[in-house]
């Protein structure tokens, strides 16, 4: 059994671009636990700087991206946003880690909303991190 899956595809299109996947590449996202057949939802990110397209496989059709501006970077960063993660219960899709750009230092997750509990004020708890000078959320939906 291979690791991974690949496959070259034609990417088409001036207005909006049309990939294909291949059904095979989906087949265990499109399926539940007991095998029945359910909707799919993925994320599609885009990194400008190294030109990556990645496409995770999403529970809802609803992912919350969070942008943190950090004004000081600690040492302890991420350790202290995994810690937050971890006792909130939130599990992420993706994280860029922590990127440096001309302007500032940021820091982006994007989480599934079904995994982010309700009770939870994520925009408040990252907020909350030493050397935090802002935190965005934004709702991202089809």
């Amino acid at each position: 059994m291979a690791i991974t899956l690949a496959k070259v595809v034609k990417i088409e299109g001036k207005e909006s671009i049309k990939i294909e996947i291949p059904a095979d590449f989906l087949e265990s996202t499109m399926t539940g636990r007991d095998l029945k057949p359910r909707q799919g939802w993925a994320v599609i990110i885009f990194t400008p700087s190294t030109k990556i397209i990645k496409i995770y496989p999403a529970k809802s059709g609803v992912v919350a991206r969070v942008e943190v501006q950090i004004g000081e970077l600690t040492p302890d960063f991420l350790q202290e946003v995994s810690s937050i993660f971890l006792e909130s219960g939130i599990k992420t899709l993706y994280s860029t880690g922590v990127c440096f750009t001309a302007e500032s230092c940021l820091y982006e997750v994007y989480i599934d909303k079904a995994d982010l509990p309700e009770s939870v004020d994520v925009r408040e708890r990252l907020s909350e991190i030493k050397g935090v000078a802002e935190v965005k959320v934004d709702y991202l939906s089809p």
